[in-house]
């Protein structure tokens, strides 16, 4: 389940240790130390642990603790794995981890599929408070707060040489992360976020259900269209001619033409509105009984991967 953690350790969390003094003899790769409007810093790594010191605090940012601890980024970390990783870099560190801030959170998992990540993205449509970009390798939501991402894991494996596990080989696989990346207390709506909160089993049981309700927020757009329910009524009728071309067009690429059309003057705010709502609302016609195998395909396995977490 998770992947990258941020850590923030403050020097009245560690006991009387000094920092700048003790500290940095664990590290490996000092390769930067020098003077900051915030005083003296040095930067080293605990394996692939990139760790930030200064006299007031401890740093770990960027790095990936499912790496630290099993060996590579292809797997995520459970809640008892969490728990020892974090047991691990406190020893290793010789300071309290369990009770540093934590200022980011990466949940994810990997998602055996069908075919390739490319297939699926043109039916994983808009999220509200979202923006959505698409990429080379996969989609992306973002906003101020948090992210979302789908990309394929074996592509991006191939792309920086790393091994690809056996059980993924010849393999198509979907990576789904969210990332809490900014004010986590706010998005937890708890007073603080410290370490050992990560192997709590309620907050892990909750941040698994925010994991999937995130994905299921997303519109999904219906791709079976090989034939249209029949219909005598000529509205219904138009609209699933309309999902067509929505469809073919692609709804990203709909709704960014009603923008530019407000944003150049041609119609108003609301009449942007309303054109934005009526295309999301044909987006969720069904067209026939089987619906979108695709995203069938995904939103079962997103729920199975709930579970099993």
């Amino acid at each position: 389940m998770y992947d990258n953690i941020d850590f923030m350790l403050y020097q009245d969390q560690t006991k009387g240790i000094g920092l700048l003094d003790e500290i940095p003899q664990y590290l490996t790769n000092v390769s930067n130390i020098g003077e900051s409007q915030y005083g003296k810093y040095i930067n080293g790594h605990l394996d692939n642990l990139k760790i930030s010191i200064t006299k007031n605090r401890v740093k770990i940012h960027g790095s990936s603790i499912c790496k630290y601890y099993l060996g590579d980024n292809f797997k995520t970390l459970g809640k008892g794995d969490t728990r020892r990783a974090i047991e691990k870099i406190s020893d290793k560190l010789h300071l309290p981890m369990e009770g540093a801030n934590i200022t980011r959170i990466d949940v994810a998992q990997n998602i055996i599929s069908a075919y390739d990540i490319t297939q699926y993205i043109p039916y994983l449509g808009e999220s509200q408070r979202y923006n959505r970009l698409p990429q080379n390798n996969g989609l992306y939501y973002q906003n101020g707060k948090r992210n979302l991402l789908f990309y394929g894991k074996v592509h991006e494996q191939k792309i920086k040489g790393k091994e690809i596990p056996d059980l993924y080989k010849q393999r198509n696989v979907v990576r789904y992360e969210l990332r809490f990346i900014k004010r986590l207390t706010n998005q937890f709506n708890v007073p603080e976020v410290k370490a050992k909160l990560l192997y709590d089993e309620s907050f892990y049981i909750k941040l698994t259900e925010r994991w999937k309700d995130e994905y299921f927020k997303i519109q999904k757009i219906n791709n079976r269209i090989s034939s249209m329910k029949p219909t005598g009524s000529k509205k219904d009728f138009v609209n699933n001619l309309a999902l067509l071309a929505l469809l073919d067009c692609g709804q990203p690429f709909v709704l960014s033409t009603i923008k530019g059309w407000q944003q150049g003057g041609y119609i108003s705010k609301k009449q942007a509105y309303d054109l934005r709502s009526t295309v999301k609302q044909i987006g969720t016609i069904k067209l026939d009984e089987k619906g979108n195998e695709l995203i069938n395909e995904l939103d079962k396995k997103v729920r199975d991967a709930a579970k099993f977490l």
